[in-house]
């Protein structure tokens, strides 16, 4: 069991150490102690999800963790964002991804260890790779048509809502037609 639970926080470490140094790669540049949560902070969050994760795990009562898990993280989301709009006044910015990649990495690193750990390194990956997408993403909305716009919001409404509404069983003669 002890095993088990040291191999699930790190990965809740693994995920942090990922996502920081993707946050600490993009702020490289700037001088130590001016930079925003990098390399340690990512990490120590990812842990922090993991230890409250393992505390809500050794309760018995599933109401119990569930408080401790939602008590946790708005006590870490209330305090990492205040530090970040106090860092955002005054530099004179706007921007709200890091403070959502901490929340998401915060509740990946609580999966890691009441989870399923896989799925919860795969959304490490996913969100590390979002982040570093970001020019990329940038240049491909500017690009992006009004027309190629309306096109993927209809494939996805189409996909998304009005497939899985459709039946799908044959009707008519010899059951030729199947809606879906």
């Amino acid at each position: 069991m002890e095993l088990e639970l040291i191999q699930r926080l790190a990965v809740a470490i693994g995920i942090g150490l990922l996502v920081g140094v993707e946050r600490g790669w993009r702020q490289r540049e700037q001088r130590a102690g001016a930079r925003t949560a990098g390399v340690r902070t990512f990490t120590l969050i990812g842990l922090l999800g993991g230890v409250i994760g393992a505390l809500a795990r050794t309760i018995g009562d599933q109401v119990g963790a569930g408080i401790l898990l939602a008590v946790g993280f708005l006590v870490f989301a209330g305090a990492f964002t205040l530090f970040r709009y106090r860092e955002m006044q005054h530099e004179k910015r706007f921007g709200a991804t890091t403070v959502v990649a901490a929340m998401v990495l915060y509740a990946l690193g609580a999966y890691a260890v009441l989870g399923d750990h896989v799925v919860a390194a795969g959304g490490g990956v996913a969100l590390t790779a979002i982040l570093a997408a970001r020019e990329a993403s940038h240049r491909w909305v500017a690009r992006l048509t009004s027309r190629e716009l309306r096109a993927a919001i209809l494939l996805a409404a189409m996909t998304f809502l009005a497939l899985p509404v459709i039946p799908d069983q044959s009707y008519g003669p010899f059951g030729g037609i199947n809606p879906r």
